[in-house]
């Protein structure tokens, strides 16, 4: 991927199940939970995942094993934590 094309969805690797599964270390069934809980998306109508599931995925797990927190509180932390990097992205765009 060349990383000035970075910011454009097609440009941007697809990952099956198993293979996000391998580079996450979570589970193709807990991959699967996920996405029925709407913690993780599909990329495209192909199913298969991105960079952006990958990171979500290994964020998840972080905030699983560290905070003990239910899906419905990942779910929110999540939530938050990218509302902050929005936040953050529009303060930069600002200056």
């Amino acid at each position: 991927m060349n990383p000035s094309s970075a910011n454009d969805p097609g440009d941007q690797p697809a990952y099956t199940l198993d293979i996000v599964a391998e580079l996450t270390g979570v589970s193709t069934k807990t991959i699967l939970h996920y996405q029925e809980q709407g913690l993780i998306h599909p990329a495209g109508s192909a199913g298969d995942f991105d960079d952006e599931t990958v990171h979500t995925l290994r964020r998840i797990e972080h905030l699983r094993l560290t905070s003990e927190a239910n899906l419905t509180g990942i779910k929110l932390i999540l939530e938050l934590l990218d509302e902050v990097d929005r936040l953050r992205t529009a303060l930069r765009a600002r200056r």
